[in-house]
């Protein structure tokens, strides 16, 4: 799961992908689907073991989001700490 300080757009060229949020939920896609989202802690699956999925995603700044006066703050998620953050957090 992660979370990014981005207005995102992700476009399903071909095969199936699957957006996994934290509730659970799954949103399943197929080719052209448009996946919009914005500050959601999110994880991409592909359900197939023999098709290739190929998504292209583009990302937005944007600004920082408050629910209920907390800051919601990116997230890259358990493995990604040789990534750097994009300082939007500053």
């Amino acid at each position: 799961m992660h979370r990014t300080q981005t207005l995102d757009y992700g476009i399903l060229l071909n095969g199936r992908a699957q957006c996994v949020f934290d509730s659970g939920a799954v949103q399943e896609m197929k080719p052209v689907d448009v996946m919009v989202q914005r500050y959601t802690m999110h994880s991409w699956r592909n359900p197939s073991k023999t098709e290739w999925t190929r998504i292209i995603f583009l990302l937005v700044d944007c600004l920082p989001l408050s629910i209920d006066g907390k800051l919601l703050k990116e997230d890259l998620g358990r493995g990604a700490s040789f990534i750097p953050h994009s300082d939007n957090d500053a």
